[in-house]
């Protein structure tokens, strides 16, 4: 029992870190509690299930779409709510709430309630691991998992975008100071 608490709490680990990452650094940039990041996951996750069995796309052209497609979403609702909004922190957390939970509602709208939602697997098949079986889904996403997390550490830490980034989240009125200063003495 204990071995299965164990890897299928990575597992599920893994996963949590991967949304917290992503929070964390749209967050660290912008400095907005995007409230709504839980349901533009959400969001991913059902388009995803919608290409796949709707309009039955292959699986890589169905993930590819979807993230052009929330991207695309989360640059509008900056553009459309965010901006109106920036720098009063109780109107940024209520609207991204509210657009968060718009989300949810449109999916209890649409009848995405009670029902169960499988994606294809990468690759079928398991293996054991300390009397555990655990599919190769899973595993794969530990790798990649773990995978992003080094590249974002070495990406922040040894990148010219990635100390900007971590420049901005700092103090972005010094970091917008000094690239004007650096523009003016190149000029």
């Amino acid at each position: 029992m204990l071995p299965s608490i164990l890897i299928y709490g990575l597992i599920n680990s893994v996963s949590l870190a991967l949304i917290a990452i992503g929070f964390s650094i749209t967050f660290g940039i912008s400095g907005v509690a995007n409230f709504a990041y839980g349901g533009f996951y959400l969001l991913s996750g059902f388009l995803v299930w919608m290409l796949l069995n709707y309009l039955k796309f292959p699986l890589l052209l169905a993930i590819i779409t979807t993230i052009g497609v929330v991207g695309l979403l989360g640059f509008v609702t900056y553009w459309v709510i965010l901006l109106r909004v920036r720098g009063i922190p109780l109107s940024e957390v209520i609207a991204t709430f509210a657009l968060g939970v718009g989300i949810l509602e449109l999916f209890r709208w649409l009848g995405f309630v009670t029902y169960e939602f499988t994606l294809p697997y990468f690759k079928k098949g398991m293996v054991m691991i300390a009397g555990v079986p655990v599919d190769y889904q899973r595993l794969f996403m530990i790798a990649i998992g773990l995978a992003l997390v080094l590249f974002l550490y070495f990406f922040t830490h040894y990148t010219r975008i990635g100390l900007a980034f971590r420049g901005i989240a700092q103090n972005e009125r010094t970091a917008a100071g000094r690239s004007s200063k650096r523009r003016k003495s190149m000029a």
